[in-house]
């Protein structure tokens, strides 16, 4: 009887030790599949914030290639709408260029327009440099 209480022992610590154990690789599974989580809605943001400073560049683009927004030297211009708490800063430089036959070409400007906004702690930069030659009138 004596030999039998005592096997019952062992066989309840060793079950309350695997019990322990079960716990504590089950409790590293959650916390690994939660900073997985944490990844994916992170890398989300900020592929829907990288989308809408795309957006936003090809549509400044086309309003300077379309002369439909008046260009100056600098500018910047914090955005609305869906871009709120973005900024737009835009440059223009008359380029100095030399055709065949080494007269010098007026009227093309690089544009660069570089769009910015805070992600967390730090301030993101997005550029696009393109070349324009205005109508001329």
């Amino acid at each position: 009887m004596k030999a039998l209480r005592h096997s019952r022992k062992k066989s309840a610590g060793f079950m309350l030790l695997e019990a322990m154990l079960a716990v504590a690789i089950f409790a590293l599974a959650v916390i690994g599949l939660s900073r997985c989580v944490q990844n994916c809605m992170r890398s989300e943001r900020i592929r829907r914030e990288e989308g809408l400073a795309q957006r936003v560049l090809a549509n400044y683009q086309t309003q300077i290639e379309t002369e439909a927004l008046p260009l100056a030297d600098t500018m910047t211009e914090p955005l609305k709408g869906a871009w709120a708490g973005m900024t737009m800063n835009i440059t223009r430089e008359q380029m100095k260029l030399l055709n065949e036959k080494e007269q010098e070409l007026f009227g093309l400007y690089k544009v660069r327009l570089d769009v910015s906004w805070k992600a967390g702690s730090e301030t993101v930069h997005r550029d696009l440099s393109f070349i324009v030659y205005p109508k001329q009138r």
